[in-house]
C-alpha cells in the first residue's frame, strides 16, 4: 500500500512540475514588450489585393523625424511633419541652443518608453527595410507627428497639420519661442548667424 502511494505521488509530481521555458517561447498573458510585431491590415477602403502595414514595438529616437525599432527598421515619425535635423540649432534670447536635441528629447518624453505603432502609407513597406519607411506613428491613440507640431517642435508639411502649427506659433511653443531656419533649408546649407557651417553628420538623414 505504501509503495502504491509513493508511486502515485511520484507520478503526480512529474505531471505538476513546471515545463522548461525555451528561448522564443511566449508565455500566456505575458507578451514580450520588446517584440516587434508586423501586421498586414486590410479594410473596405482598399481593393481586395491591397493592404497597409502596421509595425508595433519599442523604439529608439534618432531625431525628431526618425525612429528605429528594435529589429533595425527605421521609420519617419510622420510624413506630414518636418523636425529639426541632427546638429541643427535655434536662437533663443540671443543665444544659440540645440533645437535638434530639444525636439528629439520632447519626442522621447512623449513616447515615454511605451510601444509605438507605425502605420505605413504604401503597401509593400514591410519588405523594404533599406530606407526609412514613410507613414505615421502613434502611442496608443496619440498621433506623435501632430503632437510634435502642436508643441512647436516640428513644422507642418501637410494641410491636416496646419492648424496644429498655427496653435504652436500663436502660443510661442518650441521652435516658435525664438528664431530658426526651416529644416528643409537648413539641409541645403542655410544657417543662423554664428551657427556652425554644414557638417557631414548634419547633412545626413
Amino acid at each position: 500500500m505504501r509503495q502504491r502511494i509513493a508511486l502515485i505521488a511520484l507520478v503526480l509530481g512529474q505531471l505538476l512540475a513546471p515545463l522548461p521555458v525555451r528561448a522564443g517561447d511566449e508565455l500566456p498573458g505575458k507578451p514580450d514588450p520588446l517584440k516587434v510585431i508586423r501586421e498586414r491590415l486590410r479594410g473596405q477602403w482598399l481593393r481586395p489585393e491591397q493592404y497597409r502595414v502596421r509595425i508595433t514595438g519599442k523604439v529608439t529616437v534618432i531625431d525628431g523625424n526618425t525612429l528605429r525599432f528594435e529589429d533595425g527598421t527605421r521609420v519617419i515619425t510622420s510624413g506630414g511633419i518636418d523636425a529639426p535635423d541632427l546638429q541643427q540649432q535655434g536662437l533663443l534670447d540671443g543665444k544659440l541652443y540645440p533645437c535638434d536635441k530639444d525636439a528629439a528629447d520632447f519626442l522621447e518624453k512623449l513616447i515615454g518608453g511605451r510601444p509605438v505603432s507605425f502605420y505605413a502609407y504604401a503597401e509593400g513597406s514591410d519588405r523594404d527595410t533599406s530606407k526609412r519607411i514613410r507613414g505615421v506613428c502613434f502611442v496608443g491613440e496619440t498621433n506623435l507627428g501632430a503632437e510634435m507640431v502642436r508643441n512647436g517642435w516640428a513644422l507642418s508639411h501637410h494641410s491636416g497639420m496646419t492648424p496644429y502649427e498655427i496653435l504652436a506659433r500663436e502660443n510661442k511653443r518650441g521652435l516658435w519661442r525664438g528664431q530658426f531656419i526651416l529644416p528643409e533649408l537648413w539641409r541645403k546649407g542655410q544657417r543662423l548667424p554664428g551657427e556652425p557651417p554644414e557638417t557631414k553628420a548634419g547633412a545626413q538623414r
